[in-house]
Parts: structure tokens; sequence; C-alpha cells
């Protein structure tokens, strides 16, 4: 996370990687965070929730339950209620209808969790003229009581976690967006939250950033920490969840584990020597069309590949090349939203372009 040059530059990232590594170690040895002793309550539930403006329903009746210990992802376009339905549940916003409740508390009494509940929001909020470890010590006072001790993760710790113990005496004013980010995160992470909400954490971040981000989410979750996570960046979004709800212009179109979204349909694409006896024989098998390289691919269910092969080589086709590919979240997402545009008899407005008209000396543009 640190970029320096020479052999003094190497010499701090060995110390900064050394840093993390304790610090990710500390994770670990602590029960930050462990899911022992909560009650049954859901992590999160918000029921028949409406949020009007005038005669615009930004969000149009959603329920919504994550349960504890999930990685819980809230997909969709801009402007299709994510926000604001975290917003609602949160008390952030006054929702016009509906219900919510975190960690078994309604939005006006979230402040009786006191550090059980930290939020992340696409806005860094910090206080510009002080330094980094001032704004931590800021958020401690405002969790209230302190962590008991020996649990949890202490403010040097996550500000190592993200990359930034280096740099604990400047001034917030002077980090980029994306070390506003990190200061957030450790804000959040200091303590002991047993569900962390995040609304599109992965912004502003450079890929290295992204990487080191992800693989502390994961680590997170693998502890048992509830994450909430609103985000458009569905690649990176797939190797984190567990379950998810996908919304569109203020309704819920889907909402379950990850695993029932992808579907149990997967594609093999192939490469044959004969494509009119290939698309024959492997028309039993499942759909075929043709790949953008000249290949074929066959939609069929998970783990057929070796059949898809078998019926090709019985055939006397010649397999040149074959290689089983997963429907990946951002297809099932565009699924999604497709399926409920055409039910709604409207289609994405792309926009045209002008022409574009070359000036010449002497003549007209």
């Amino acid at each position: 996370m640190i970029r320096a040059g020479g052999h003094s530059g190497v010499r701090s990232a060995r110390a900064a990687r050394l840093q993390i590594a304790r610090a990710r170690r500390g994770l670990r040895a602590r029960p930050f965070g462990t899911v022992s002793g909560m009650s049954g309550h859901a992590a999160l539930r918000v029921s028949r929730l409406v949020k009007r403006y005038g005669s615009f329903a930004a969000v149009d009746g959603v329920d919504l339950t994550v349960e504890r210990g999930q990685a819980y992802g809230l997909l969709g376009p801009n402007g299709s209620g994510k926000t604001t339905t975290l917003s609602c549940a949160l008390g952030l916003l006054q929702a016009t209808e509906g219900e919510a409740e975190v960690l078994g508390v309604p939005p006006e009494r979230l402040y009786q969790l006191q550090g059980r509940l930290a939020c992340v929001f696409d806005t860094p909020s910090l206080l510009p003229g002080h330094t980094i470890a001032q704004n931590l010590a800021y958020q401690r006072r405002l969790r209230g009581p302190a962590t008991p001790p020996g649990r949890g993760l202490s403010e040097g710790g996550a500000l190592e976690l993200v990359g930034l113990a280096h740099l604990a005496q400047r001034r917030a004013s002077d980090l980029s967006f994306g070390q506003k980010k990190r200061l957030s995160l450790a804000a959040a992470l200091s303590g002991e939250p047993e569900l962390i909400v995040l609304d599109e954490p992965l912004s502003g971040l450079d890929p290295m950033g992204v990487r080191d981000i992800l693989q502390l989410f994961g680590e997170l979750r693998d502890r048992g920490i509830t994450l909430v996570v609103s985000s458009h960046r569905l690649h990176e979004m797939q190797g984190l969840l567990t379950h998810c709800a996908v919304i569109h212009k203020g309704r819920v179109l889907h909402q379950g584990p990850l695993q029932a979204l992808l579907g149990d349909v997967s594609t093999v694409h192939v490469r044959v020597d004969d494509e009119a006896r290939a698309r024959t024989t492997l028309g039993a098998l499942g759909e075929v069309d043709a790949a953008p390289d000249g290949g074929l691919f066959v939609r069929t269910v998970p783990g057929d590949a070796p059949r898809v092969a078998r019926a090709l080589v019985e055939a006397g086709v010649g397999l040149l090349s074959l290689a089983p590919q997963r429907r990946g979240l951002q297809a099932a997402f565009e699924a999604l939203i497709d399926a409920d545009l055409t039910r709604r008899g409207e289609t994405h407005a792309v926009p045209h372009l002008p022409p574009i008209v070359s000036a010449r000396p002497g003549g007209a543009a």
C-alpha cells in the first residue's frame, strides 16, 4: 500500500507488509465480532418500506432480511433505491411507510447499539482539520463506552490493516479520496462491530487497494461479521457475497443466496473442426449458440463438460479446445433488469451520438 522508490522504498514496503501481517494476526487471535452471545434478531430487516418524494416512490414496498453472519449485497443500477433503503433502515432518512430494525433495534434507537453497528458511506464523513489519529479518537467517543479489554481491534491495528499507520499524524483534508475511504473503514473496524454497512466501499480505490480491501472483507465474513454491501462492482462482489438482493426502480427483483441467482446453468465453450456436425450432436445436450471467436457455446448443467467432450469424440468431431464457463453475477444481474424492463414495457435508453463531421479548409463544418 506504500508507494516509494529506491532501497528505502523497499524497506518501507517490507515494513508495511509486516505491520499488516501483525494486524491480521491480531484480528484472528482476538474474538473480534464473533457470533457467540448474540440475540435471535436478524442483523437487518425492513418490511414494506416506502420512501416517497412527492409522487415519486424512490423505494416502493421493499422487504429485506439479512441474517447474522451473511455477506449480503444490495445490487442495482444508479437510482434504484439501494442507498435510500439503507438510509431509512439506519434512521438517516424518515421512511414514508413501513418498518425497519437493525440488530433488533428500530432506527430511532440505534444509539443503544453503542458500537455494535458500523457504517461506511460512499462519501467519507471526517473532520478535515484533524489528523487521522484524532478522527479515530473522535469516532471512539461517539461510539460510547469502550470495548472490553482484550476484545476488538485497536485503532492502531485498524490503521495498519487499511494501510494508513504511517500517516496517523496527517490531516484528513490532505488525504486522497481513496485514503479517506480507508480511514472510514478503519473507524468502522475499531472496536467490536457485529454488523458493518458499506455503501460503495470500493469507489476511489486503486486496483491494489481494491484487492486488499476485498481480502479484508473476506476475513471479516469468515469471522462471522455480518456485512451489508451496496456496490456496482459486480465482478468483485461475486467472490465476496453469500446472499444478495437485486433492486430496480425501488422494488426487489430477487433476494436470497447468491448461488440461487447464478442458477444451475453453466456454459461450455468449444472449438471444433466441424461446426455443423457439432451443432447437431450437441443439440441433444442443451442450447447451442455461436461464440464470438468462431467456436460454440453449449448451455447445459454444471459439471457436464466431460459429457460434451465425449459426445463430440463419439460423433467423430475434432475437438480443438473446451472450456467450462459459469454464468457470472454481471450476466445474471443484467438478465433480471432486462426482464423487469420488458415487463414494464420499457427499454434501456441508449443515447444516439450525432455524426462526426470533419471541417475542411474552405468548407462548412
